[in-house]
Parts: structure tokens; sequence; C-alpha cells
């Protein structure tokens, strides 16, 4: 009990206070500890929870098929990706290309293969071989997954009476090449599912939308109003939009609060009416400008609802993090919250 409990406790506390005070005295050592050594230290337990991870990803899909449960053909293709994914970025380097240093004394032959491999006009090989010399080699623009599939273009262009070698991509640039087996999975496989994801995500964040918005109370009604003034300012046609007929807007509201407060026609109709006629007036000796007044011009009231409201939210909201973030720490450090030892 002592190894697993206390142990790991003493040294969770001995490390947070020293990551702690790291930030307030200005030490070498322990300045290098919180800037360097702690950060790799994370690196290397999250490299660790990333792979404990993905075993456990595949256990739990495994007895999923195993037993039969419901959905569980989705999770032949979740094992299947993985281990695809793990076959093309471990295993198989994926990225071969045809180097060739000469094209020998007949190139039409080999200008036949080049532009059957680039897919253009022989005309085009010609003039990209013509460009050979024994200091710059022509490298063929294809990338092949696998290197015998580069070896069989080689072998054709040397029975041409060329001079062609196959090379590789280095492990780990592999990922990264444009072409290579993993980099065509990510881009032709993981990029369009992602979108898929993001556009079905869409229709969940739309409803999502309609219940807050939903006039219940003051709160929500607020929000629908600013949530409607912040998309009509930020597309093209809020700029198209009078602040007149926003003012005109404004003075209906207006009345539906009066008669909501005061419970009295006579009072309603005397702020519509007497609103309606002050806008028409004022905005006739403007000369109805589309942007006047400002304030109630929707790309300006939208920049300032986002530039003021919502940035007050948003920092409260920081604010709140940050303070959550200080408390489980301190629990951490004094080994109240014991959770990551399974208590």
């Amino acid at each position: 009990m002592f190894w697993k409990r206390q142990i790991p406790i003493m040294i969770v506390g001995f490390v947070g206070v020293l990551t702690l005070f790291g930030w307030f005295f200005d030490h070498e050592g322990m300045q290098g500890f919180v800037n360097d050594d702690a950060t790799q230290w994370y690196d290397i337990l999250a490299s660790f929870a990333i792979f404990l991870g993905a075993l456990n990803l595949l256990k739990l899909q495994a007895q999923k098929i195993i037993r039969k449960k419901r959905g569980w053909q989705y999770s032949i293709f979740a094992i299947g990706g993985f281990v695809f994914a793990f076959t093309a970025g471990f295993l198989m380097r994926g990225a071969y290309f045809v180097d060739i240093k000469s094209p020998g004394t007949d190139t039409t032959a080999v200008a036949e293969t080049v532009a059957e491999e680039l897919h253009q006009d022989r005309a085009s090989a010609e003039v990209l071989l013509g460009l050979i010399t024994d200091d710059a080699p022509y490298r063929l623009g294809r990338v092949y997954f696998t290197q015998q599939g580069a070896e069989k273009v080689a072998t054709e262009l040397n029975k041409q009476g060329a001079v062609a070698v196959t090379e590789a991509e280095s492990w780990g640039s592999h990922i990264m090449m444009r072409g290579s087996l993993f980099n065509w999975m990510f881009r032709f496989i993981f990029t369009p599912l992602s979108a898929t994801m993001f556009a079905l995500l869409a229709f969940f964040v739309a409803s999502a939308s309609y219940r807050a918005f939903r006039i219940r109370n003051f709160e929500a009604t607020l929000l629908l109003v600013s949530g409607i003034i912040i998309m009509l300012g930020r597309v093209p046609i809020g700029s198209k939009i009078s602040s007149w007929f926003v003012l005109y807007i404004v003075v209906l509201f207006l009345g539906v609060g009066v008669n909501t407060w005061l419970k009295n026609k006579t009072a309603t109709m005397i702020t519509v009416v007497g609103g309606l006629l002050l806008v028409t007036i004022v905005g006739w000796a403007m000369g109805w400008p589309v942007d006047r007044p400002a304030m109630f011009f929707l790309p300006i009231l939208q920049d300032w609802i986002y530039y003021n409201p919502n940035v007050a939210g948003a920092r409260a909201i920081m604010i709140g993090i940050g303070l959550g973030i200080f408390a489980t720490s301190i629990r951490y450090i004094l080994g109240i919250e014991k959770s990551y030892i399974g208590e």
C-alpha cells in the first residue's frame, strides 16, 4: 500500500511544488527544470499514454467484434484503419523514386516510357531528358508506394538504354512527403473523413442554437438578438441594411417592452407612434444615410458586441478556468485528489 499510494502522492507533491515555485524564483536550475526537463517528462509520459490509449482502443473494438455488440461492423473499419495507418507510418516507407542519370543514345523509347509515367506527351518528355547532365540527374515526378514498382520502371528504362536507379525517401520524412503512402492516406482518407465529421457537426450546432435561442426569458431573448446581429453584420447583406430600418425595429421592441411592463395600451400606442414619427423626421432631415447613426449600423454594431461584451465574457470564462486549474493543482499537490492512483 505504501508503494502504490504514498510514494506516488509524494512524487506528485514534490514535482508540483517544484514546478509551481519555478515560476516565482529566478534560479537557473529551477527555471531549466520548469522550461525544459518537466516539458520533456510530460512529452515522454504523453507518448506512453497515447500508446496505451491505442492498445485500449484496439482491445475495446476487438471485444465488441467478438461479442457481436451493436454496431460491431464499424469496429472492423476502426481496427482496419488503425492497422493500415500503423503499417504506412512505421513498416512501409511508401516513398520511392526513379532517378535517370543518363538518357542513353536513343531517347525515343525512353521518352515514351517517361511520358507514360508522367502522363505527358513525348515531346515534353524529350525536353526533360535533354536537361540531364552528369551532375544533375532527372528524377521522375512521381512517387511510388513500393520499391518493386519503382524498380520495375527503372528496369524498363535500363532496357531501353538509359541509366536509371531507384532511391528511397528517408524514414521520418516519408510521412510528410507529398505522394507517399502515408501522405496519400492522410490527404484522401483522413482529411475527407474529418471534413465529413465537421459537416455533420454543423447540424448539431444548428439544433443546439435553435434550443438556445428559443425565447423563454430576458437572457435568452438577449442571446437571440445578439446572435442575429452578429450573423447579419458579418455577411455582405448586413452592410445593405439601413440604420434607420434597425431604428424602426428598435422602436417596435421598445413598444413591446412598454406593453409588457406597464400593461397600458395608451402608453404603448404613444411610445410606438411617437418613436416612429421621431425616427422618420430625423431620418428625413439627415437624408436617410445607410450607415448613420453609426451605433445602429449592423457591421459597426456587431463589431462592438464582438469586441466588448463577448471579450468580457470570454475573459471571465478564462479567469474561471484559471482558478479551476489552480484549485485542482493544489488538490493534487496536497494529496487531496487521488484519482490518478485509482481512488
